[in-house]
């Protein structure tokens, strides 16, 4: 779901960020929560911003909860500019995520929660030489739109992203054993990332580049930070991979998982940061059946079933 670590540490000490009791009274006297987050390029900042950001929105969901919140994932130009991505193709990217029939997102979003619904193990693996296992028993499976219409109707999906479009569930926190690889993390400048789970946590790491960044930052994070929290599918079907990571989550056909803190989807770990790591081209199985294959969906016959 939500990022809130976008660029790595600059290793200096972290500072705990402070909810301005002007905006706390605001949110607090608020029926609808519609929030610009316009990310600027914080690699020349004072602080741990990835500590800070979370301190800061540990106590915007704190004073929100149970209030209907629209988080709207702005980056500015010079952010995306420094991960090597054109400003004009990420605006198209934005707009054409923004502009698609919802209707259609809840339908395949309600397939893929359908084929995960009461299963237990998970498999996952692509190409690249992923090739992860976990649990899902018991855990809530969520699906993630881009409306408030679940919030308004049922109480649920109350905090939603735009752009938006992800199944999501929490794994249990100690099932994951396998490998997990991610071709590039562009925010972290990490290129061939390799993580060895057993137990649910990280037991090895390394990278072809940036692995000793990627290692520090991890050092100094807090919690379950080195925890699978997360195992999320895709279902935007107007949002393109262009290599952000936040937005690449939601594009139909590709898979993210995440380590860290994972309690705002339904589990217990408890982290100071939340990194998603997505696949391309993954194949995902539920209990041996397949949900997924090369990044196509094997559930569309499903489909008929939800009008």
């Amino acid at each position: 779901m939500w990022d809130e670590n976008l660029l790595p540490s600059n290793r200096k000490t972290a500072v705990m960020a402070k909810l301005p009791q002007h905006t706390r009274s605001l949110l607090e006297n608020s029926d609808l929560v519609i929030w610009m987050t316009q990310f600027e390029n914080p690699k020349n900042a004072m602080t741990d911003l990835g500590t800070t950001v979370c301190s800061f929105w540990d106590e915007v969901y704190e004073v929100v909860k149970g209030k209907p919140l629209l988080s709207v994932n702005l980056f500015s130009a010079k952010s995306i500019e420094s991960m090597e991505i054109g400003y004009g193709k990420y605006i198209e990217t934005f707009a054409n995520a923004v502009n698609i029939d919802c209707k259609n997102v809840r339908k395949t979003g309600s397939v893929i929660r359908a084929g995960l619904e009461g299963k237990g193990l998970i498999n996952v693996a692509d190409p690249n030489g992923t090739n992860l296992s976990f649990s899902i028993e018991n855990r809530r499976v969520g699906v993630e739109v881009g409306t408030l219409e679940d919030c308004f109707t049922t109480g649920k999906e109350c905090n939603v992203e735009i752009p938006a479009g992800e199944v999501y569930v929490a794994p249990l926190e100690s099932s994951a054993c396998g490998r997990l690889v991610a071709d590039e993390v562009r925010d972290f400048g990490v290129r061939r990332l390799e993580m060895d789970f057993e137990n649910g946590r990280i037991t090895g790491l390394r990278a072809e580049k940036g692995e000793a960044e990627f290692r520090n930052f991890l050092k100094n994070a807090k919690g379950n930070k080195d925890t699978l929290a997360e195992f999320g599918v895709g279902i935007n079907h107007g949002m393109k991979p262009i290599g952000l990571r936040i937005c690449d989550e939601k594009a139909l056909g590709t898979v993210h998982l995440a380590i860290g803190n994972n309690v705002h989807l339904g589990g217990v770990s408890k982290a100071s940061i939340h990194i998603d790591f997505n696949l391309y081209n993954p194949t995902v199985k539920a209990d041996n059946s397949f949900i997924m294959k090369e990044g196509q969906i094997t559930l569309k016959m499903a489909l008929d079933r939800y009008p």
